[in-house]
């Protein structure tokens, strides 16, 4: 369900998150979001870094594919159509589940 109502674009601009950097730079008009928005992970964040026990190099490779495997969570869970995901390559990629 793609939306360009004001609400969602005011949600999306807000949704910006140091973790999933993509949120910041997509434009809702054309992405089909599960829940008709884009999450917005200020709660999940904020136990993340209250629990974890390594804060990594700005740049770091660490830091990098923290974020980049946050990403792709994110788009997995939250985007309903595999040509809206940023994180990967649709016509390359491939999930197998139990095989």
């Amino acid at each position: 369900m793609a939306s360009s109502s004001p609400a969602i674009s005011s949600r999306l601009e807000k949704a910006g998150d140091k973790y999933r950097s993509i949120l910041a730079h997509e434009s809702s008009e054309n992405i089909h979001w599960r829940h008709g928005a884009p999450p917005i992970y200020h709660h999940v964040n904020k136990l993340f870094e209250d629990g974890r026990t390594q804060v990594w190099a700005k740049g770091s490779l660490e830091e990098t594919v923290q974020n980049a495997v946050k990403s792709w969570e994110m788009e997995l869970s939250h985007k309903t159509r595999i040509q809206d995901f940023k994180t990967i390559n649709p016509h390359k990629f491939k999930l197998f589940v139990n095989g």
